[in-house]
């Protein structure tokens, strides 16, 4: 007697059918899976990465960060120190760190867009990174002591033009923002200065205090309590604005068309950390710089706090470095 393949398949087609939506949902399961820890980031403490010894600026932004991030996340945030190179190699171990999200670090002008043109680092400021968000902006001031007679930036250049000898400018050391500032300085006016490098910049403005040195450019937080105490003067100040932190001292753009030197310091982490991760970050940076007391701090420091998107800060980090690369040629400024 033959049997009828109709009532054998048809159950079979139904139960094939509940296989197959069972199927599809263990494999969107399955995917939903993989991507909860991404999602859920983080899930353990952030290994906040400061190329620079404890106590300095960039230190104390870095810390404030971190202590936000720590609270704003509920993980813990751990700031290191790793010093030395002018800041390269701390900025080489962040680039050589895993992308998911649990190293990130502070670099600044220095690290990203003028060491790499000065001398070999191992890191390249372009590719090894997923830029995150701006944090500060911060202006360098044209500083002179009670040795120069000048109370003006033109009174200034007509004082270096007519010196039988180079005019003498200190800095934190060769690469250092300050010394790049006067590198684009003396390239502007066509003046020759003689950079005299110190192991930071306290001893230097000592110097210039002293009288052993001329010049020098420094951030409006080191300079302003000497301001104040007439042991220094102020002739100029490298943004093309007037410095809201510093306001009446006018920029040097208005006697040096075109001159405008504005530092940064920004949030990176290694390459390629997935854009989820890189968007929370953003966004929580950008949220803690919006921070009222967190202006009022970074203010003290001579900082001006800098929210930004991960595109803007890939931008500065460009242009930045295309300007230093050629004022570094055309100076043919070396670290020896």
């Amino acid at each position: 007697m033959a049997l009828t393949p109709l009532r054998i398949q048809q159950p079979s087609i139904r139960r094939l059918a509940v296989l197959v939506v069972a199927g599809s949902l263990l494999i969107h399961g399955a995917v939903r899976a993989e991507d909860a820890p991404k999602m859920l980031w983080p899930e353990h403490a952030i290994r906040f990465i400061v190329s620079f010894p404890p106590g300095g600026a960039t230190d104390i932004i870095s810390r404030e960060v971190a202590a936000k991030l720590q609270e704003n996340m509920k993980q813990s945030v751990v700031v290191e120190n790793i010093g030395g190179a002018s800041g390269s190699i701390g900025v080489g171990r962040l680039a050589k760190a895993k992308n998911d999200g649990y190293t990130i670090g502070l670099g600044n002008s220095g690290t990203f867009t003028m060491t790499p043109y000065l001398q070999t680092v191992p890191y390249d400021p372009r590719n090894d990174f997923t830029p995150i968000s701006m944090l500060t902006e911060y202006s360098n001031v044209l500083v002179v002591g009670k040795k120069m007679k000048a109370n003006s930036l033109a009174e200034f250049i007509k004082e270096a033009q007519s010196s039988p000898q180079a005019l003498t400018y200190g800095s934190a050391g060769n690469g250092s923002s300050n010394h790049m500032t006067g590198v684009l300085f003396g390239n502007a006016t066509k003046l020759k200065f003689l950079h005299v490098p110190y192991k930071g910049n306290n001893p230097a403005l000592l110097a210039v205090m002293g009288g052993e040195l001329d010049w020098m450019f420094a951030t409006i937080s080191e300079i302003k309590p000497f301001l104040e105490s007439g042991k220094l003067r102020a002739l100029g100040v490298s943004s093309k604005e007037p410095d809201p932190l510093l306001p009446a001292v006018a920029p040097i753009d208005h006697t040096v068309p075109g001159f405008n030197v504005i530092g940064f310091m920004g949030l990176f982490g290694p390459a390629n950390i997935p854009v989820q991760i890189t968007s929370k970050l953003s966004r929580e940076v950008n949220q803690i710089l919006a921070n009222s007391q967190v202006i009022e701090k970074f203010s003290r420091l001579g900082m001006r706090a800098t929210p930004s998107s991960p595109e803007e800060l890939a931008r500065r980090v460009d242009s930045d470095g295309a300007v230093w690369k050629k004022a570094i040629a055309d100076g043919q400024v070396t670290t020896n």
